[in-house]
């Protein structure tokens, strides 16, 4: 055999070899592309730390970013209708949907007494908005009649009920005596919409609890007047309870002399049991809920002086037997309107507070002893609303999807994360009495028209 074959063909096996290596590295480098590509692709959202890294000098547990890179309060991030301060993010970290400052309006609406002609014939107010299961928003409030001499039937209260893009579904009054205010409303496991207020023959020394309840289609299916003292007697605020039923909270006694009160119904608004706490001159409860270990908790004001009220909170077990009734604030005026229980049975407050100037955030552990406390002041802020006798208690403070806590107040609407640092700030409103937050990071607000005038209610959805 001769060497010349044999070595063309081993030629021929390398060459052979060299064409399949570049083929391998070329198929390998596409697949590692391919490969990174994907990866990068999934993770866009996800923040670069991990839990357990400090952000800003501050330990980050879970890799969330929600202390990092916040701009400081006052820094303009968005403008349009209203202005959001604070909440960009910095420093390479990310935060979630939800966390990220509105800067678009998805609707306005103006919403009128069903009855109006024309702006100024009523007083339209709102106290309270939800987003139902079935994605739409239901809003309760007041409506008061300018008409003079005033009629038998001064004012009903208000409920209407909106779709996703703020199309009105339906807009209906709720009319029990001469003069019904809404409040607070909450859907009940059925979809239904159940709510409380005051109701009064003659808006004066003498008015009752009302419970309502209202089905999807806008029918009344019950209204009805709940007797706590045959003094002055009404709800602020309504909260489910485990058993189906539901917990009230507001004030009863005399007009001027009102005491803490604490009302538990069934789930068809009947009278289980009531408690009132009797103390100093003008005490009220402005909210009310039942914690996941089954007892109650009320929040409000207590008068210490004449000069100055404290917020109030009081514990109580299951039937409402006190355990503990304490009071915070300082040398002036501050009134405690909601509170929500956040993780690990501790608690958070809101307050509008003159000690601290403007909106207060406090939170409690489950034997009252404070944890933390956040104070948001000055003219970007305002308070929560205007003490003046005539407005009535809202719902101030919400918990958002992810944790968060979500505030309304006479300049708009502000967002802070689960240990009370702010994320953004919008204003623009004529003065929110509550929002709610989705979890796709929309907010619905809605507020009481102008203190004193004939102002519509009106009903806002920012993202």
């Amino acid at each position: 055999m001769t060497l010349q074959p044999y070595l063309l063909a081993l030629l021929v096996n390398e060459k052979m070899n060299k064409i399949l290596y570049i083929i391998l590295s070329l198929l390998l480098f596409s697949l590692t592309m391919i490969s990174c590509s994907s990866d990068d692709t999934e993770k866009v959202n996800e923040p670069i730390r991990k839990g357990g890294d400090t952000v800003n000098g501050v330990l980050d547990p879970v890799g969330d970013g929600v202390n990092d890179g916040l701009d400081s309060v006052g820094d303009v991030v968005n403008g349009g209708v209203g202005t959001t301060t604070g909440g960009s993010t910095g420093g390479g970290g990310s935060t979630s949907n939800s966390d990220e400052a509105p800067n678009n309006v998805v609707f306005s609406k103006t919403i009128r007494d069903p009855d109006a002609k024309q702006s100024g014939d009523y007083e339209e107010s709102a106290s309270d908005v939800i987003k139902t299961s079935g994605g739409d928003y239901v809003v309760v409030g007041t409506s008061l009649s300018w008409e003079w001499p005033p009629p038998d039937n001064e004012g009903d209260i208000l409920i209407v009920k909106l779709d996703g893009s703020g199309n009105i579904l339906w807009n209906k009054k709720i009319h029990l005596r001469s003069f019904d205010t809404g409040t607070s409303v909450v859907e009940d496991n059925d979809g239904n919409y159940v709510l409380t207020g005051f109701t009064s023959s003659d808006n004066s020394n003498k008015s009752d609890v009302f419970f309502g309840k209202v089905d999807p289609q806008g029918n009344v299916l019950t209204k009805k007047a709940i007797t706590i003292t045959k003094n002055y007697d009404g709800g602020y605020s309504i909260s489910k309870t485990a058993d189906g039923g539901y917990i009230i909270g507001g004030e009863a006694g005399h007009s001027h002399n009102e005491d803490f009160m604490m009302l538990k119904v069934d789930q068809n608004g009947n009278k289980q049991w009531w408690k009132k706490f009797s103390d100093k001159p003008d005490n009220s409860a402005y909210d009310a809920i039942e914690a996941s270990d089954g007892n109650f908790y009320l929040v409000g004001k207590k008068r210490i002086i004449n000069k100055h009220e404290d917020i109030r909170i009081i514990k109580t077990n299951s039937k409402g037997k006190k355990i503990w009734d304490k009071t915070y604030g300082g040398d002036k005026e501050d009134i405690g309107e909601g509170i929500i229980e956040s993780e690990n049975n501790t608690f958070v407050v809101v307050a509008g507070t003159f000690s601290y100037g403007g909106v207060m955030l406090m939170k409690i552990n489950s034997d009252g002893g404070v944890i933390w406390q956040k104070n948001y002041g000055g003219d970007k802020f305002g308070g929560l609303r205007v003490y003046d006798g005539n407005s009535v208690s809202g719902r101030h403070l919400t918990k958002t999807p992810n944790g968060g806590f979500l505030v309304s107040g006479t300049k708009g609407v502000f967002k802070t994360d689960s240990s009370g640092s702010l994320l953004w700030n919008y204003s623009g409103f004529r003065g929110a009495f509550s929002a709610r937050q989705a979890v796709d990071g929309s907010v619905i607000v809605t507020g009481p028209g102008a203190s004193g005038g004939t102002g519509d209610l009106y009903v806002v959805k920012i993202k």
